[in-house]
């Protein structure tokens, strides 16, 4: 598959991006709804149970919840690249980076990320920080890295490796200046932060259903980039 970049393709990959993102931070929010029986508070990209729940024993899971659906689209993705339709491949393609495939595997790296707060829930009594935080990188590696050598194994770009350095870090920034500077400095500054629905702010509902219905209709343009 040869990649054929456009703005187009650009702007609804990174429509994507923004769509996963969301569905990431819902799935965390729901699990621990489930598990508190109350929705606790949120921005963009960071969450908290509601007042009371620390002291569940299951709260982990609500922090696993998102990272383990992010890691099953990049797989998604990984299957359909190792089909023979150009659509699926696209689709593949679009899957495994707009999950953020590098921000999950470096977030633990910086002693972050949600998988880091779950190894340290179940290591922390028996290991060092250090050791958590290669044992946490080792395992997301091998989660992480399989997917993103497919993709690269799949396009037939000169300079590939361009691409996949392009498609690794792309995501990344529009998260850095996108999402964690400007949205989350609007809710900051108040700027229709109340909850609205499953304790999420307005600011963020109507984003993201702007973001999704835009998708849905350039949904399309993902699939353009392929050419045999």
């Amino acid at each position: 598959m040869k990649l054929k970049l456009s703005v187009r393709y650009i702007i609804t990959f990174l429509l994507l991006v923004i769509v996963m993102l969301e569905v990431h931070e819902i799935v965390h929010i729901t699990i621990g709804r489930i598990i508190c029986g109350c929705w606790g508070t949120r921005d963009f990209n960071v969450w908290q149970l509601c007042s009371g729940c620390d002291a569940n024993a299951w709260t982990w899971l609500a922090t696993l919840a998102g990272p383990l659906f992010s890691f099953a689209l990049m797989w998604m993705g990984w299957y359909l690249l190792s089909t023979r339709s150009q659509h699926n491949k696209a689709m593949g393609f679009a899957l495994v980076f707009a999950n953020i495939p590098l921000g999950r595997i470096t977030g633990p790296m910086m002693g972050g990320g949600d998988e880091m707060v779950v190894a340290k829930h179940f290591l922390q009594a028996f290991m060092g920080h250090t050791q958590i935080i290669v044992i946490c990188t080792a395992v997301l590696l091998l989660l992480g890295v399989p997917p993103i050598v497919r993709a690269y194994k799949t396009i037939t770009n000169k300079f590939k490796w361009l691409y996949i350095a392009g498609f690794l870090t792309l995501p990344l920034v529009l998260i850095l200046l996108y999402v964690l500077t400007f949205l989350n400095g609007l809710l900051l500054n108040g700027f229709l932060s109340t909850p609205f629905i499953m304790g999420t702010p307005l600011l963020i509902t109507l984003h993201t259903t702007v973001a999704a219905v835009l998708l849905i209709l350039l949904r399309e343009n993902l699939t353009r980039i392929a050419v045999k």
